[in-house]
């Protein structure tokens, strides 16, 4: 008896977090807004205990970098959202593309509406299928349904019918600088987009471990006395974080990151129209 009673005690005091989260809807905005009080004082936090948040600043080969570390309870938590219904290519600011989306944080995506080349999938909707010869310069990161990094390199028909998981986000962009803790070599020359020695500003979604992510942004010559990072260069700052997986994004005027109603990388600089985001929603309900 003495036991039973022990037992019920343990399962009437068991903390909050190990409540069983009801997964998101895939399709459209999240359900659910922020919650108020999971605010930092600092503003530079978030923890509700379904969504942690947690943003710091740094400095690289003398350039100013961000830090944005997330860890979620649930995949269906990391999401996207369109400036229009593909395949229109309608651009918006990022807090423009987030207004009605209930997100925590917000960053630009692959402004994949800007070209024609690879897969592209947003919240398990195919959007577009192209593995045509011109789009084996941009590599494919997958996000499958437990918020797992996967990667399709080159990004051919037989390569993408080959994968056995669930993708529910499919990106063209890149390239992938690390995988499975191995910084990539490739010929730059053949990768797309990616500005490999121009030093510029730099955006990448990286995966630390299961449901753990780290958002990593760096100023350029866009910003006073910041020359940029070159991908080389982005990519040793990458590896020395020990991360699982680094996906280069698009850079430039389009890095972008929103928070709490504020930008908070390099908060003077204008925000440029994009074509798509990706932000991190709760679970809660209040």
């Amino acid at each position: 008896m003495k036991r039973f009673f022990a037992l019920l005690c343990m399962l009437i005091l068991l903390p909050t977090c190990s409540l069983a989260w009801e997964a998101l809807p895939l399709g459209g905005p999240a359900p659910y807004a922020p919650i108020a009080d999971a605010y930092g004082e600092d503003g530079l936090s978030y923890d509700d205990g379904t969504l942690s948040i947690r943003i710091e600043f740094g400095e690289a080969y003398g350039v100013k970098v961000t830090y944005v570390y997330i860890q979620l309870t649930d995949a269906s938590q990391l999401r996207t959202a369109l400036a229009a219904p593909y395949p229109s290519k309608k651009t918006l600011t990022v807090p423009q593309i987030a207004e009605g989306t209930n997100y925590v944080l917000a960053f630009n995506g692959d402004f994949f509406s800007y070209h024609s080349e690879g897969v592209i999938m947003r919240g398990g909707e195919m959007l577009r299928y192209n593995t045509s010869k011109k789009s084996y310069g941009r590599d494919m990161l997958i996000i499958n349904d437990k918020g797992d990094f996967d990667f399709i390199i080159p990004v051919t028909k037989d390569n993408y019918e080959a994968y056995t998981g669930t993708p529910r986000e499919i990106f063209s962009f890149g390239p992938a600088l690390i995988i499975d803790g191995e910084v990539q070599e490739y010929e730059y020359r053949k990768k797309t987009s990616c500005g490999y020695p121009t030093p510029a500003q730099r955006l990448a979604l990286c995966q630390l471990d299961t449901l753990s992510y780290l958002i990593v942004y760096t100023e350029g010559p866009e910003q006073v006395e910041n020359t940029g990072l070159s991908i080389p260069q982005f990519t040793e700052l990458l590896s020395s974080l020990g991360v699982k997986h680094a996906y280069n994004l698009d850079g430039g005027h389009s890095s972008t990151i929103y928070f709490n109603g504020r930008r908070i990388n390099s908060p003077d600089t204008k925000d440029r129209k994009v074509g798509d985001i990706i932000y991190f929603a709760t679970l809660r309900s209040e």
